[in-house]
């Protein structure tokens, strides 16, 4: 008899997950006496912003705060979470009345992490879907240099961004003219309530080069519940060796659409420009989304080009001003994309935890 295809998938699943995690315990064998881990202090960290932002003439404000816990167990475990805060204040007649709205509480990640060492790293509970540039590293407010996600961000991440299960990831290999990282997952369906997460299972690989500083990586996904799709992307980052240059694309594809997206930063902080301007920061980026079997599943059912342009100013390291225009282009709307804003980056160290 034939075996059901969500059984023969498990059986294929799983014991990639197993081998990963046998290399890993192998591996924690080898470098047992490592000096890396964990800590010994918890600490909160996080942050915090308020966005002013029209859109085709419609305003929203929208403040938020994004607190991140990390408490560590001994040297080789960590329990980490994030929590987003965000208010979606809008007119009542989209362009003129009274602001009204509400605040949306989400857990974006709440996991146990095992450090065993630098080649594995094995996470349980609920985490962040490593897929592509976009949801793992430059989505919380404070990294982000502009503030509206690219179109293609759903693609590999929905529905909630994140998964409920078990990821193994690392370094698979480190040498000193390169390194490759590696991270596989396995995530249940859940309808918890702050714990939401669609059945997928997938993985993200990547080369680094650190002599160049550059990163080329792809991400895979198969989602496995109602419409079973795949979902894929590629991706570039290159930051140069002493330059402010920050340059990072992707390439995003699914059965619901395709697109890219190419960002380019430039920071004035040499010591040949004046003062004044050393705390300046430029952004561009341009993006295209195409949908494929109309849409959905947070891909526009209208093709769309955006270009955006930003002007970022640090007043301190922590705290920054934050401006963008953007010019979305369609076949059946043009519109005017404005931010305005503040973004504040904290930490505060827990102190019962010792001063270790």
């Amino acid at each position: 008899m034939q075996m059901p295809r969500h059984q023969a998938r498990f059986r294929i699943t799983l014991p990639l997950l197993l081998c990963l995690f046998s290399s890993g315990l192998l591996c924690a064998q080898d470098a047992g006496n490592s000096d890396s881990g964990a800590g010994r202090v918890p600490v909160v960290s996080g942050g915090a912003g308020f966005v002013y932002n029209v859109n085709g003439g419609a305003p929203t404000l929208l403040p938020q705060v994004d607190p991140v816990l990390l408490v560590p167990f001994g040297r080789h475990f960590l329990l980490e979470s994030r929590t987003d805060f965000t208010g979606f204040f809008q007119r009542q007649d989209q362009t003129s009345g009274p602001y009204k709205g509400q605040v949306f509480k989400d857990v974006e990640y709440a996991q146990i992490d095992w450090l065993a060492n630098t080649h594995v790293t094995a996470v349980a509970g609920k985490y962040l879907l490593p897929f592509g540039l976009y949801n793992e590293r430059l989505e919380p407010i404070w990294i982000r240099n502009l503030q509206d996600a690219p179109f293609t961000a759903s693609i590999g991440t929905r529905s909630s961004g994140a998964g409920d299960g078990l990821m193994l990831r690392g370094v698979a290999v480190q040498r000193p003219n390169m390194s490759a990282q590696y991270s596989a997952y396995f995530s249940a369906r859940s309808g918890i309530n702050q714990l939401q997460a669609s059945r997928t299972a997938g993985g993200d690989a990547s080369i680094f080069f650190p002599k160049a500083r550059v990163e080329a990586g792809t991400s895979y996904q198969r989602f496995l519940q109602g419409r079973e799709i795949n979902s894929s992307a590629a991706y570039l980052s290159w930051q140069p060796i002493d330059s402010s240059v920050d340059i990072k694309a992707e390439y995003d594809y699914s059965y619901y659409g395709k697109g890219y997206w190419l960002e380019g930063a430039y920071r004035f902080n040499q010591s040949s420009i004046p003062a004044g301007f050393r705390n300046l920061q430029l952004v561009g980026r341009a993006q295209n989304v195409v949908p494929q079997n109309g849409g959905g599943n947070g891909i526009s059912p209208i093709r769309t080009d955006q270009f955006d342009f930003g002007l970022n100013y640090y007043l301190r390291d922590n705290l920054r001003f934050v401006s963008s225009y953007g010019r979305s282009l369609s076949n059946q709307q043009n519109a005017n994309v404005w931010n305005l804003g503040m973004t504040y980056r904290f930490t505060i160290p827990l102190w019962f935890g010792g001063k270790e």
